[in-house]
């Protein structure tokens, strides 16, 4: 007969329910998409954080208005808990279905698992039929060393010390616009003209800046207009005849094809930069990992 080993380890070890609040919350950013994530209240999750700073003496957040970021010590509790979370999750899976799919995780941002990956999702059933993807929003900003999944699709120039890092989709930028602020404001002939145009930014006036410079449009004051954090936010704003917006090519191609929003100039490469798909040297399940990566790479050749 086997002999099981029990751990006999620190009987002051923090609360599992606690340790689960702490771990969706440093994963999402957000105590409201943590609560959301694991089904209690926003106030539930605050207080289980609290108990847990109080426990280990700590504080793992800091919390400015109605955002928390990581401090040192909370990005060393959450790089452990995730991981323990991850090695107790396949615990149970094992014990509970032997022949159940193998359980793949892909870590990326909500606008381009909407609009490029989820579109390819049926395909990749039935490709994959005994993989089971697990997708996890990550907030935009989040190093791919700090996040556990498998397979990391993050925006960037592809240098991530320690990863294996492979392009997987170029994007170019141009303006677009609703046919009913063009029917309102008039068509602009020349790309200064836009100049003259409500823009609106998504998450900072960058990207129009670097397509301005790229035109060799030059303006000394400040672009103004609204600046949006979330993708489809914006998006709708420029559908709606809100303003301009910079498109994401080919990410806006559906609304492009069905003429809810029509491209005013050329496009430029985005920034030198692309999304890449972002891998541990190693791992478990490196070889699935490798053929999922390919078949994606593949997928964006197309």
């Amino acid at each position: 007969m086997r002999k099981l080993h029990l751990y006999a380890g620190m009987s002051n070890l923090p609360s599992l329910p606690a340790l689960r609040a702490f771990e969706a919350a440093a994963r999402l950013g957000s105590f409201q998409e943590a609560a959301e994530a694991i089904g209690v209240s926003p106030t539930a999750i605050s207080h289980h954080i609290r108990g847990l700073e109080a426990n280990l003496n700590v504080q793992l957040f800091t919390r400015r208005a109605r955002q928390v970021h990581l401090t040192d010590e909370g990005e060393r509790l959450a790089y452990g808990a995730s991981r323990a979370f991850r090695i107790l999750e396949t615990s149970v899976d094992s014990v509970v279905n032997q022949t159940q799919k193998t359980k793949v995780r892909i870590a990326l941002g909500p606008s381009f698992a909407t609009r490029w990956l989820l579109p390819r999702f049926a395909e990749f059933c039935e490709y994959f039929p005994k993989v089971e993807l697990d997708l996890v929003q990550t907030p935009l900003l989040v190093s791919p060393q700090n996040v556990d999944a498998d397979i990391f699709i993050t925006w960037g120039d592809g240098k991530f010390p320690g990863m294996v890092s492979d392009p997987l989709l170029s994007v170019l930028t141009a303006p677009v616009a609703s046919p009913a602020l063009i029917a309102r404001l008039g068509r602009p002939e020349t790309p200064s003209d836009l100049l003259r145009y409500p823009l609106i930014h998504q998450r900072d006036t960058l990207g129009w800046g670097a397509w301005f410079m790229g035109a060799g449009v030059h303006s000394e004051l400040a672009l103004a207009g609204p600046i949006i954090e979330d993708t489809n936010v914006v998006l709708q704003a420029a559908i709606a005849g809100q303003g301009i917006v910079m498109g994401w090519i080919p990410l806006i191609n559906t609304e492009l094809k069905n003429g809810e929003l029509v491209q005013l100039f050329d496009p430029v490469l985005s920034e030198n930069r692309a999304y890449h798909l972002v891998r541990r040297k190693s791992g478990p399940r490196e070889t699935k990992v490798d053929q999922i990566c390919n078949w994606l790479i593949n997928q964006a050749a197309l």
